[in-house]
Formats: structure tokens, sequence, C-alpha cells
């Protein structure tokens, strides 16, 4: 079987809360296949109830999902019983996710850009005299409201 690739860092955004230990862990992780490990936070994912959409990290989920979806085309690669529209099925899967998440990165790295744009432009914009910066925001904010509409 292909390694599959490591997790990412659960990120900052969602649920920061973090909560002392009530109890030993039972289960030794250190050296546990990726497979086992995936399964287990099924199960676990399973018994959490979601409150809020900002309790759920997409990213980190999509990854998950496309780790996931690497382990059934694996094991399905290997069944020789396994139907070839069946194997075409998951090889699509697969490619889906992956799609996905290019267009979540391209979308990540515009949305960085735009912030640092939008940095410069505001260190820009002070440095102009406030007859500037008076007519710059009395466009701006029309063109939002046409934006919007």
């Amino acid at each position: 079987m292909a390694a599959l690739p490591a997790l990412p860092p659960a990120s900052a955004g969602g649920s920061s809360r973090t909560a002392a230990p009530t109890h030993s862990l039972q289960v030794n992780l250190v050296g546990m296949p990726v497979e086992e490990l995936l399964e287990l936070r099924s199960q676990i994912d399973e018994k959490l109830p979601v409150k809020d959409l900002a309790d759920v990290d997409l990213n980190r989920e999509l990854v998950l999902q496309m780790l996931q979806t690497q382990r059934l085309q694996s094991d399905v690669l290997k069944d020789e019983n396994t139907p070839a529209n069946q194997r075409a099925q998951v090889a699509n899967a697969v490619a889906a996710i992956i799609a996905q998440l290019a267009r979540v990165q391209s979308e990540v790295y515009t949305s960085e850009r735009m912030k640092r744009i939008e940095g410069y432009l505001i260190e820009s914009l002070q440095q102009l005299p406030p007859v500037a910066q008076s007519k710059f925001l009395e466009l701006y904010e029309a063109g939002e409201g046409k934006a919007l509409a």
C-alpha cells in the first residue's frame, strides 16, 4: 500500500476550546497505521455532536475525506473481484476530492493575497491628504453598494 500523506495540523479556525483530560487514554496511538487512526476518528466523530458550523474545520475535513477515499481506492484495487466500473467510481471520487482541494487552496491563496493588497492600500492611503482619503472611501462605499446589488 502506498504511503498516505500526513494529516494537516488542525487550523485555528472553528472551536478553540481546550479541555483538561478527565481520564487517561487507554489506546496507544503511537505507531498506529493511518487506516486505523481514520477508523477511530470516524467512530469518535459519530459520537461528537456538531453544534455550529464554526466547529467544523472544512479544509481538514476535506483532507480527511481524501485520505479515507484513497484508503478505499487502495482496498478496491487490491480486490480482484471488484468490477471495473466500481474501480472507476472510486478513482473518480479521489480525482474530485483532489480537484476540490485545489480549488480551496486557490481560494485561500486569493483571499490571503487580497488581505495583503488591502493592507498595502491602507498604508498608502494614510500617506495621502485627508481630501483624497475621503474621496477614495466615498468611491469605495459606492462601489460596495453596487457589488451587493
